[in-house]
């Protein structure tokens, strides 16, 4: 037996992922601003309330400037993946973005 998963799609704001009971998969993103960090937390519910399943802290880019050898390097970005090993959540999945330049996906069953 396979088992597969659904993803979000990309996420830049606020909102419902999904409704009703799902199991959370993954979490990944990356933060595209220059400076700001990006937080991002996962609701176990529709709206921005109630049980937190997941938070992440994405810094802004790191910045441009030359390597040990003195070459040019441009700045380039973190991102972050969470593993939620299929988390059960009753309500369905509600993400909340605040600050950065975020792009984020949710992998859902």
């Amino acid at each position: 037996m396979s088992s597969s998963s659904r993803s979000s799609g990309n996420l830049t704001a606020d909102g419902i992922v999904v409704t009703g009971q799902c199991k959370l998969v993954s979490i990944h993103g990356i933060n595209l601003h220059a400076t700001d960090m990006t937080v991002i937390v996962v609701y176990d519910n529709t709206a921005a309330s109630g049980k937190v399943v997941a938070k992440m802290a994405i810094p802004g880019l790191t910045s441009a400037g030359s390597d040990q050898s003195g070459a040019t390097v441009n700045p380039t970005a973190t991102s972050m993946e969470y593993d939620m090993h299929g988390v059960l959540c009753r309500n369905g999945l509600y993400i909340d973005v605040t600050n950065g330049t975020p792009h984020v996906t949710i992998e859902y069953a």
